[in-house]
C-alpha cells in the first residue's frame, strides 16, 4: 500500500477542508499521513507528497514556501501534487499552461481573454502567471498534478495586512469577493483522478 504525506497551510479554513476531502478519498487505497507545515521530519518514507496552500500573490503562503525550501532535495525525487485555494483565475490566450496535469474547479468559471484585454489584476491571476511563479520558486519539483479550487474569503481570519489589502480588493473589484465557495464535489473528483497518478 502506498504511503502518502499531505501537508497544507490554511488561513480561512478552506484549504484544510479540501485536504480532509482529499485524504478521505485517497485512504481508500493508500495510507495518508497529514504533516504540519512546520514539520522538519524526513519525507524519505513516503511514496508521494500532496501540498496544499491558499494562493498568495501567485504562489504559496510563506509557511509553505519555507516547508518547500526545507524539503526541496527530497521533493525533487518524489511524486508531488499541488492543490491551491483561490477566488479568481483567468486564462490569457497567448500564455502556455500545464494542460495535461492541470485540474480547474468549474466553480472558478475561468474565462479566456486576449493579452491585450488583460488588466493588471488579470496578469497576476492568470494560469500562465501561476505556472511561471511555480517554476521559479520550485524548479526542482515536477508535479504529477496541480489543482486550482475556489475556496472562501473570511476577512476576519486574515492577518492585518492581508485583511486590509483584501478589503480594498473586494471594494474595488467584483473578481474577488467575500463568501463561501468551496465545491466538495470538485475536490473529490480531483482526488479520485489523482489516486491513479500517484
Amino acid at each position: 500500500m502506498r504511503h502518502i504525506a499531505m501537508v497544507y497551510d490554511t488561513v480561512s479554513g478552506s484549504t484544510a477542508d479540501m485536504g480532509a476531502i482529499i485524504r478521505d478519498v485517497l485512504r481508500q487505497e493508500s495510507t495518508v499521513t497529514t504533516l504540519s507545515v512546520n514539520a522538519s521530519d524526513s519525507l524519505e518514507s513516503y511514496d508521494a507528497v500532496i501540498i496544499g496552500s491558499p494562493m498568495r500573490f501567485g504562489w504559496c503562503t510563506s509557511k509553505m514556501q519555507a516547508f518547500l525550501k526545507r524539503h526541496s532535495a527530497q521533493l525533487a525525487h518524489k511524486k508531488v501534487a499541488f492543490f491551491f485555494s483561490m477566488l479568481y483565475v483567468v486564462r490569457i490566450a497567448e500564455e502556455p499552461a500545464d494542460e495535461g496535469r492541470l485540474f480547474l474547479d468549474p466553480g472558478l468559471a475561468i474565462a479566456t481573454i486576449p493579452k491585450k484585454a488583460a488588466t493588471g489584476m488579470d496578469k497576476t491571476h492568470s494560469v500562465g502567471f501561476f505556472q511561471r511563479r511555480r517554476c521559479h520558486n520550485a524548479p526542482t519539483i515536477d508535479p504529477v498534478s496541480i489543482a486550482y479550487f475556489k475556496g472562501r474569503l473570511v476577512l476576519e481570519r486574515l492577518p492585518l495586512f492581508e485583511r486590509l489589502f483584501m478589503k480594498m480588493v473586494t471594494t474595488f473589484t467584483k473578481k474577488e469577493q467575500k463568501g463561501e465557495f468551496l465545491n466538495p464535489a470538485a475536490v473529490r473528483g480531483w482526488a479520485e483522478e489523482l489516486a491513479h497518478r500517484l
